[in-house]
């Protein structure tokens, strides 16, 4: 069973946004207001973890920037939005959780023992028992999601054995489905894993693109064509500074016309609680991501696992 409890606005701010051009530098040394979104831009990004102290609890965090009003005149609205979720028919905290369909009230959940649940609202139903090995995932939307017959999305998935694989969600299907092994080994190294946006390829294919972080301190880059995911590709983004983090969520920026854009705010949480905002962008589908200078916007935000 689900309870929602209430959403409490936690910080609201306004501080000029950085160039994002700028190079990543050290992070600051307190919690400080959200950054806006650069000028005209319509930005959210989310994350849902497991609660170390309340098993059963899910913390769910929201950073949104609105160009409009804001305190009663012209300007931009940037928040953070804490908004607990009580898990109690599951009585466990998941090992890894990913929206089902990209709908933020529907979640596939693992199990320590490595059943796969839909939760649903008040439900919850076990649809898989051999997901034990799922150290983390993160949803792609292929084909609309509100399309019964045909909406797809894909889940990519690491394994504790360092395997990356991919799987089909349909709204019309409990189980997820369609197997495919992107890569052996090799993936364990990473912490954080976010679906960022996805590209044309010349052959007329499309890619999704990943950002990640791994244990040495790297931020990296991963292209995974859909047709052929096994011809998968990685750029360093930056060589180091990015090892405490352990667990990323990307979201997306939308321009004047509800466009969205190669910009997107990047949240990136801490073992001891920390939650950073950083911006990421692209100058064409095929550039090397510029990444902003890192605002703490949260503390508390604790992870019952290292995914």
């Amino acid at each position: 069973m689900i309870k929602l409890r209430g959403i409490a606005k936690v910080a609201i701010g306004a501080v000029a946004a950085a160039a994002l051009t700028v190079p990543l530098a050290a992070p600051a040394s307190a919690e400080t207001p959200p950054p806006e979104a650069p000028a005209g831009l319509t930005c959210f990004a989310d994350m849902t973890r497991a609660d170390t102290e309340f098993p059963g609890t899910l913390r769910g965090v929201q950073y949104g920037s609105l160009p409009g009003s804001s305190a009663g005149g012209p300007g931009i609205d940037a928040f953070v939005n804490v908004n607990p979720v009580q898990h109690t028919g599951l009585g466990f905290n998941p090992k890894a959780i990913v929206k089902k369909n990209g709908h933020d009230s529907v979640l596939y959940a693992t199990s320590p023992s490595g059943t796969l649940y839909v939760v649903d609202g008040d439900d919850s139903t076990a649809v898989n028992k051999t997901w034990g090995g799922i150290r983390t995932m993160t949803d792609v939307v292929v084909t609309d999601k509100f399309d019964t017959a045909t909406g797809v999305t894909y889940t990519y998935a690491i394994t504790d054995q360092g395997a990356l694989m991919r799987y089909t969600q349909s709204k019309g299907v409990a189980n997820m489905y369609g197997t495919v092994q992107v890569s052996p080994r090799g993936w364990w190294p990473l912490k954080g894993f976010s679906y960022w946006m996805t590209k044309p390829l010349s052959n007329g294919d499309q890619a999704d693109v990943f950002l990640a972080n791994a244990a040495d301190g790297r931020l990296l880059e991963y292209t995974i064509p859909r047709a052929t995911p096994t011809k998968w590709s990685s750029k360093v983004v930056r060589s180091a500074t990015w090892q405490n983090f352990v667990s990323f969520s990307t979201g997306n920026c939308t321009d004047k016309t509800g466009n969205r854009i190669r910009t997107a705010p990047l949240l990136a949480t801490t073992k001891t609680g920390d939650v950073w905002l950083y911006y990421v962008s692209k100058s064409s589908p095929d550039a090397l991501p510029t990444v902003t200078q890192g605002t703490r916007v949260l503390t508390g935000f604790t992870n019952s696992y290292s995914g």
